[in-house]
């Protein structure tokens, strides 16, 4: 998926888009006053697998934030690979 494909609607002081994949995965992409590099313009994103967030690519954290839009497409690319 493109960055470009994602639908943005406002929420949180900022956007957020819900992207569902195939494998039963949910990546939550938003940018807002109180994301991870929200105030510089960039993404943060979270994945949840049903009601729970979760952590499939072993960064530490459900969350990853400072990413920039292709920084989403690649992070996306690796949650939907799984």
């Amino acid at each position: 998926m493109t960055f470009d494909k994602l639908t943005f609607e406002e929420r949180f002081d900022g956007v957020q888009a819900w992207v569902k994949l195939p494998n039963g995965y949910e990546v939550s992409v938003i940018k807002n006053g109180l994301s991870y590099g929200g105030k510089k313009g960039l993404y943060e994103i979270g994945v949840y697998k049903g009601e729970e967030m979760a952590d499939p690519l072993g960064w530490g954290d459900d969350v990853k934030g400072w990413l920039t839009p292709d920084d989403v497409e690649v992070e996306i690319g690796k949650i939907k690979s799984i």
